[in-house]
């Protein structure tokens, strides 16, 4: 995505450079060719020095953008780069799943029976099930992409939510899970970094470890 709109950006700028140029000499060639005892206009002389000048303006704001869009691309790079090696929390809640189904893995923080209910991108409950978990353990919940009653799900994206107690007492737990960074991916253009076999975007990080 960057590098789409830095090429698009200097194209832009390119092309309101050449359109300066060609303004210019149109109106030396006007000035140079006109008849001295009939010259031009003030006002439509003065007109034209204003689109002059607004042609300028414009090759500026170009080059302007151009550099804040490289900026922003550099920090977000340095930024991406930084988490490289370091243990971080993210939110683990939304998945896509395989033709096969889903795996979310993440960590409770307290053991003890939860209650998973699975939710597809209209917040429709597909599935709900009783889990029985261990704290701070890393834990798998495999879905085989099915509804409670069997029918087969798309691929669109489910996003699993987890409730600790009973009746009344039910609180919703956050969905996290711990790894380790071992790369950066710049490819598509927006920051991700690999923990485990997971691509995840920076904004679902919730914490690093110092």
């Amino acid at each position: 995505m960057a590098t789409t709109s830095s090429v698009s950006n200097t194209a832009t700028t390119s092309t309101t450079a050449t359109a300066q140029s060609t303004f210019l000499q149109l109106l030396t060639t006007q000035l140079k060719n006109q008849d001295p005892t009939q010259p031009m206009d003030a006002n439509q002389f003065t007109q034209q020095l204003v689109q002059y000048s607004q042609v300028e303006q414009q090759i500026a704001t170009n080059s302007k953008l151009d550099n804040m869009i490289a900026a922003f691309t550099g920090n977000q790079t340095t930024t991406s780069l930084g988490y490289l090696g370091k243990t971080v929390t993210y939110d683990a809640s939304t998945v896509s799943p395989t033709s096969t189904g889903a795996t979310w893995t993440f960590t409770p923080t307290q053991g003890g029976e939860y209650t998973v209910r699975i939710r597809d991108s209209s917040g429709v409950v597909v599935q709900e099930k009783k889990v029985t978990l261990t704290a701070n353990q890393s834990s798998e919940y495999q879905w085989d992409g099915k509804r409670s009653d069997g029918q087969s799900m798309g691929t669109q994206p489910y996003t699993m939510e987890l409730y600790s107690g009973t009746g009344a007492a039910t609180t919703q737990v956050a969905v996290t899970h711990k790894g380790q960074v071992s790369a950066v991916d710049m490819s598509t253009g927006t920051p991700r970094v690999t923990v485990g076999a997971l691509n995840i975007p920076l904004a679902r990080i919730l914490g690093i470890a110092l």
